[in-house]
């Protein structure tokens, strides 16, 4: 197949484009700054000129878009006393999802105008607002399941429902195939001990429900979305199985979500984001994990 990565010189893009290399694929990858050892012919794009877009994208059979710009406050908003995330730049937070929000509609509407058949949606698990509420948020149910309600606060994660939304509208319209991944927090390296330190602080990972994802197991997720067939626009959480924590998953659910519903007698340790629509539908099953 065909294939354009966006984002192509990020961490998650580079893999991706190895991957997708690997399995045989011809691989365009794009971003708006060099991208150093692609593996692939590469290219500097502007996302905001849907117009050389939709150019750049008419041959392409599949399109992965995982361009991004990161929001400053998500690395460092956290208040552990409200269990809640300070949001203080506003005025930079509105440049940054009016150009995410931005360059996905690019995406899509060109792939559309180029009479492309696949697309993957890079999304986030912060979508169903439990990551980072500036009011304090619980799940309505464990695990949370694509079909959980969205409720997302901050200007990311509102981002990233826009984003789906923007392929809910044009699956409408057409026979497009999108798949949005509902990532976990990527690791680019389970062995840097990143993820072990998080356990010191059970409390500022509770949102993300202790969850995670190894980049290797992102990119073959990526792969495995423009490889499969199936109808329409579906989202799909992307995590591994397991937590980062060695705590029951249920003992923590009780003691940081105290009334919250677990919809399944599970036992050990198990993702608070529930993975099994990848597993079923995209034969994904992460394979790097933590210990």
């Amino acid at each position: 197949m065909k294939i354009v990565v966006t984002g192509g010189a990020g961490r998650l893009g580079q893999l991706t484009t190895r991957e997708l290399v690997a399995y045989g694929h011809d691989v365009l990858a794009i971003d708006r700054t060099p991208i150093s050892d692609p593996g692939c012919p590469s290219s500097l794009v502007d996302l905001s000129q849907a117009q050389e877009l939709a150019s750049l994208f008419k041959r392409a059979d599949a399109v992965i878009h995982l361009a991004r710009r990161r929001f400053p406050y998500t690395s460092n908003g956290f208040d552990p006393a409200s269990r809640t995330w300070k949001i203080p730049d506003v005025f930079g937070d509105a440049e940054n999802f009016s150009y995410n929000v931005t360059i996905s509609y690019n995406v899509v509407a060109a792939a559309f105008a180029a009479g492309v058949k696949k697309l993957v949606m890079g999304s986030s698990l912060t979508i169903y607002g439990l990551y980072y509420p500036t009011r304090f948020a619980v799940p309505e149910y464990l695990p949370v399941d694509e079909a959980h309600p969205l409720a997302p606060q901050d200007p990311y994660s509102i981002s990233k429902l826009a984003g789906e939304r923007i392929c809910d509208a044009f699956t409408c319209r057409s026979d497009m195939q999108i798949a949005s991944f509902r990532f976990a927090g990527i690791s680019a390296d389970l062995t840097q001990g990143n993820l072990l330190e998080r356990r010191k602080n059970p409390l500022r990972w509770a949102g993300p429900l202790w969850t995670y994802i190894d980049v290797r197991d992102a990119a073959v997720a990526c792969r495995l979305a423009v490889e499969k067939d199936f109808s329409g626009h579906e989202p799909f959480n992307i995590c591994a199985p397991h937590t980062i924590m060695t705590e029951p998953t249920l003992r923590l659910a009780k003691e940081y979500f105290p009334n919250v519903k677990v919809r399944a007698p599970l036992e050990g340790n198990w993702s608070g984001y529930d993975c099994k629509k990848a597993r079923d539908l995209l034969g994904f099953t992460a394979r790097y994990l933590l210990d």
